[in-house]
């Protein structure tokens, strides 16, 4: 009968200095804001591109054969000539990215997939 209560004592004493325990609520994760004027085209890449790649500045693409963009702003030897080439005037395009960008979309997008470069960026793998 000691045994039981002093298990009980134990029981009880942990229960009380747990409940004293105080975490703070932790921040929420939330995607990087999108500057003003990228916007427009964020919202455009979030139509035509997000069903495949990840257009954010963190996290991983839907498709997993779709680089992220980040990856892709980050390639060596990427320019902003080269990246509009291939948004413009690329054949190789796979299946699912047959649609046509007309001039405006295409430097809305490389405008903003060029603000996802950074100097300290590591590729995710």
């Amino acid at each position: 009968m000691k045994t039981t209560f002093v298990i009980a004592a134990v029981i009880a004493a942990a229960s009380l200095l747990g409940a004293c325990q105080y975490a703070e609520t932790p921040e929420p994760v939330t995607a990087a804001p999108v500057a003003e004027q990228h916007r427009e085209a964020h919202a455009l890449a979030q139509a035509a591109c997000a069903g495949c790649h990840s257009v954010e500045a963190y996290g991983l693409s839907p498709n997993s054969a779709a680089p992220e963009w980040p990856v892709i702003a980050n390639t060596p030897g990427l320019t902003r000539e080269t990246l509009t080439f291939w948004l413009t005037e690329a054949h190789n395009y796979p299946e699912q990215m047959d649609f046509y960008l007309d001039e405006d979309e295409v430097e809305q997008l490389v405008d903003y997939m060029l603000t996802l470069r950074r100097d300290d960026y590591h590729p995710p793998y």
